[in-house]
């Protein structure tokens, strides 16, 4: 029944429209083929008719359909299926190749005439190109002509064409799965991750909180006096230490974010309370260099809808940064609202950025290659945490700057809760 009404589809001369609808809705490759060998076997009196799709990743053809009688000999479609897994140099051609035994070597524009078991057989071997991508090749091994010659070539021309679109589709199709299997096990990897290193961060803050804590006392002399040279060693047991920790602590926000497990507490927080906490952690620093630290909040922001913790971080990070880089002047922690949002821009007169720099700033473990920063250490983590935080909030971080006069970073925050 099904085969009747192909033929009745080929019949009234809308091939065209026939093979469009079965582009359009047949699922399976093996159905779309045996429409168009029915199709063709109206124009030939069909031996075989192969469909193949060519591989990237072995650089050859694989058949994905194939209808053959049994008047074929195994070793004439032997024959015939080797041709596929040719030298790939002449696929890009939409010429005829044919190289059984070496006894033909030449391009054809028209059909071949081969003997195969002691009768006329004719061989027909097309390439399947769409988008000027190579996608495999339509073989067909036939006896004789229903039709004209020119009528039969018109028609394998274009079920070439359609099939080369069916398979181009599909091989997308395919690469989408692979690549939403592939996003699953890297989704996997990075939950595995985040779990091992949770796991991790206990065992391993423990002791270095302990080797911490015991520098700390011997930094304060509770046990003795320390001569000049073993409170030297002391220190830089407790800076290292200190570092260890942060790092071991940025390791594992990373982590959390990337594995998706970072789950925000937003509630509503008195903006200019969140803005003297932050300012306050730096203040020591600050002064320390002789850094002035202004607060500028316009007067209509009263509240904002926050993780408090993690935005707190994020501001400390920049205004920590701010005051790394700049040696003299001050630091600005500005706030302002526009189309309900909110701007925290941290602003300072430091040794600026350059636009080169700027590129990978953003980056894992990107750290600035000057004076200041080698003498204050970091992980080259803190603005990507930062970052990935305001995004989580729907938000981001932003930056302006130039050499020898500042930079402005400039974190913003979308109000949606207001």
């Amino acid at each position: 029944m099904e085969n009747n009404l192909i033929l009745d589809r080929v019949d009234s001369n809308e091939i065209h429209d026939y093979l469009l609808f079965l582009l359009e809705t047949s699922d399976e490759i093996n159905f779309f083929c045996e429409s168009s060998y029915q199709i063709l076997s109206n124009y030939l009196k069909l031996n075989s008719f192969i469909v193949t799709s060519f591989s990237e990743n072995t650089d050859q053809c694989e058949i994905v359909y194939q209808n053959f009688n049994t008047t074929s000999s195994e070793e004439y479609l032997s024959t015939v299926f080797s041709l596929v897994n040719k030298s790939l140099e002449d696929k890009l051609k939409r010429k005829i190749y044919f190289n059984f035994h070496n006894n033909i070597n030449n391009y054809f524009e028209g059909f071949c005439h081969l003997t195969n078991h002691n009768n006329n057989s004719y061989f027909y071997l097309l390439s399947l190109q769409f988008k000027g991508k190579y996608i495999g090749n339509l073989l067909i091994d036939f006896e004789k002509f229903y039709k004209t010659e020119n009528e039969a070539k018109k028609v394998i021309i274009l079920l070439g064409k359609y099939l080369a679109i069916y398979l181009y589709e599909k091989l997308l199709e395919f690469k989408q799965q692979d690549l939403e299997k592939q996003k699953q096990k890297l989704n996997q990897s990075k939950e595995n991750q985040s779990e091992y290193l949770s796991k991790m961060n206990h065992e391993l803050r423990t002791p270095i909180s302990a080797v911490i804590g015991f520098a700390k006392m011997l930094q304060q002399q509770l046990y003795g006096e320390l001569n000049a040279k073993q409170a030297q060693y002391v220190d830089a047991i407790y800076q290292s230490g200190k570092y260890l920790l942060d790092l071991i602590s940025d390791l594992l926000d990373i982590s959390k974010i990337e594995a998706n497990k970072e789950d925000l507490y937003i509630e509503k927080i008195l903006v200019n309370e969140l803005c003297e906490s932050s300012l306050a952690l730096i203040k020591t620093n600050a002064e320390q260099r002789g850094l002035k630290l202004i607060l500028t909040i316009e007067d209509s922001i009263k509240y904002c809808y926050i993780d408090r913790r993690r935005i707190q971080q994020v501001l400390v990070n920049l205004l920590s940064n701010a005051v790394k880089f700049t040696e003299t002047g001050f630091i600005t922690l500005d706030v302002k609202e526009e189309n309900n949002c909110i701007f925290f821009r941290v602003i300072d007169t430091g040794i600026g950025i350059s636009q080169e720099s700027q590129k990978k700033l953003f980056l894992p473990f990107s750290q600035l290659n000057t004076h200041l920063h080698r003498q204050s250490k970091g992980s080259g983590l803190g603005l990507v945490i930062s970052r990935e935080l305001a995004k989580l909030h729907g938000g981001d971080i932003t930056l302006i700057s130039e050499e020898n006069k500042g930079s402005c970073f400039t974190l913003y925050l979308p109000q949606v809760h207001k």
